[in-house]
């Protein structure tokens, strides 16, 4: 099987996994939290680029993520047209009971598979 087959068959089957879960969220809504939570402080110009989607789909779902709580908007200091995104303590027990569920469906994984998926986050994240 060609890696290009290989790493659609992995997008398949975790997004699989990952959207298997039940929970009022909806998938965009799942990565922007974590992403949010990753890296603390966001720019729009990085969820772009991690979740595929246009400036426009983002800003109809950051008003409304806002608006439940689950994150905030922050201006930056050094340039008030530029704001960044923040995960709240909601957004956090939200994101956690996503990933206890995902573990939950996953089990344990050992050392050597933990290790292999960092590596290919590595990889990917670098490809972006």
């Amino acid at each position: 099987m060609s890696i290009e087959r290989k790493i659609f068959e992995i997008k398949c089957l975790t997004q699989t996994i990952c959207t298997n879960i039940s929970n009022d969220l909806t998938d965009n809504e799942v990565k922007i939290l974590y992403f949010t939570d990753e890296y603390k402080s966001v720019s729009p110009q990085l969820l772009i680029s991690k979740l595929g989607i246009v400036k426009t789909n983002l800003a109809l779902l950051t008003k409304k993520m806002i608006s439940k709580g689950l994150i905030t908007s922050e201006k930056s200091y050094v340039n008030q047209k530029s704001i960044f995104y923040e995960i709240t303590s909601l957004g956090k027990q939200k994101l956690n009971e996503v990933l206890t569920q995902i573990a939950n469906t996953i089990q344990s994984s050992n050392n050597e598979t933990e290790k292999l998926f960092n590596e290919t986050l590595n990889f990917l994240n670098k490809k972006i």
